[in-house]
């Protein structure tokens, strides 16, 4: 079921992957390629390699902030807040949060840090709504991507375990646990910078999945 919901993001992610980026939408992104998406493991089961990073309730796990305020947060590192649309806290949204990678196990369990990588996409309303289109061409899908980690481990025989990814805007960490199917947990962030007039932030940023076979090796 999950990787029906997943297809369709995939087809989003072509068509968007040939746009370009707007000049004035005031982004100073992380260093990264938009096509370069596929760059995870493939599935030869036919699921997809597309992960979801959502929240099942679309409300904050603490404070009052929904999971549209904590992605904002989340992106502040590098983009004014009040320059992004707004993002769905579903896995089966045309809006949201959806990412791409591979992590790679030694026989020990630790992460293999420098072939370990990580791509986040960001689909916000302005990615998809043509009004906001100028001289014909659209928003992105926001990236934040790391091409090493930092950090991680996981238990062979449980599947538990987390991977740190970290660059000079701060850092991401997923952790959770995966099966014969499914990696999946949590994703949290510690931000260290954040553009004029923004705090550095930090904080859960919400649940996630993604099929095994695309992305743990």
């Amino acid at each position: 079921m999950k990787n029906k919901i997943l297809f369709g993001f995939i087809v989003l992610a072509l068509v968007t992957g040939c746009n370009t980026n707007k000049s004035n939408r005031g982004v100073t992104t992380r260093p990264s390629d938009i096509n370069s998406l596929n760059s995870g493991l493939t599935c030869a089961t036919g699921q997809s390699n597309v992960g979801a990073i959502y929240d099942q309730n679309g409300l904050a796990l603490t404070g009052g902030a929904t999971f549209e305020d904590r992605v904002k947060a989340f992106l502040s590192a590098t983009i004014n807040p009040a320059e992004i649309g707004t993002i769905s806290s579903s896995a089966t949204d045309s809006t949201g949060v959806r990412f791409q990678g591979v992590i790679s196990l030694a026989a020990n369990g630790q992460v293999n840090l420098a072939t370990t990588k990580i791509k986040i996409l960001v689909y916000d309303s302005y990615v998809l709504n043509s009004q906001y289109a100028t001289n014909g061409q659209k928003y992105e899908p926001i990236p934040v991507e790391f091409t090493s980690a930092v950090e991680g481990r996981f238990d062979l025989t449980t599947g538990a375990g987390y991977v740190v990814f970290r660059d000079s805007y701060g850092e991401v960490r997923f952790e959770g646990k995966y099966d014969a199917q499914y990696f999946s947990g949590t994703v949290s962030f510690k931000n260290t910078q954040a553009v004029t007039g923004v705090t550095a932030q930090q904080g859960t940023l919400g649940q996630f999945y993604v099929a095994r076979c695309g992305i743990i090796q």
